[in-house]
């Protein structure tokens, strides 16, 4: 209900019964509403472009903790209504965990305000402790192979 109608009953001039949404549509597109498909039977099919978007969105919520904390409800809930498969999901914060280690590590010191984001990220994601250890180890020796020296504070 629009505010003229709400404002035209509280002077008591009733509801005057308004098109619906369906036939504004018709009337913009210039055709017969009952030729519209109806949008409720349309199964919603989330495509690369929608994907490419969330896990963007992924990374700069992932990037920004525990400042962006408040958005990952959000976030996660626009997964299940992308309907994005949960494997592809899992896949997802399995990777970005992992690129977010390696940005700690690539200084080769992780301080304590690291390993802080790193512990959100990995409770926000649902990884379990042993697999962020070993994804954590893993990284570590990886830069120390590298680097040719030893990362402080893993």
């Amino acid at each position: 209900m629009g505010f003229f109608d709400a404002l035209r009953r509280s002077l008591g001039g009733g509801t005057v019964p308004g098109p619906t949404s369906r036939e504004v549509e018709a009337r913009f597109l210039g055709v017969d509403p009952d030729t519209l498909p109806i949008a409720e039977g349309t199964p919603f099919d989330s495509g690369t472009y929608d994907r490419a978007q969330w896990a963007r969105k992924l990374r700069r919520v992932i990037e920004g903790l525990p400042e962006t904390r408040a958005e990952w409800d959000d976030l996660a809930a626009e997964a299940r209504s992308m309907g994005f498969e949960p494997d592809w999901v899992v896949l997802r914060f399995r990777n970005e965990f992992a690129m977010l280690v390696r940005r700690a590590v690539a200084d080769r010191v992780v301080t304590e305000a690291e390993h802080r984001k790193l512990d959100l990220a990995r409770e926000l994601m649902g990884i379990p402790d042993e697999e962020a250890v070993a994804t954590l180890d893993a990284v570590v020796a990886e830069a120390e192979s590298f680097f040719g020296g030893t990362v402080e504070g893993a």
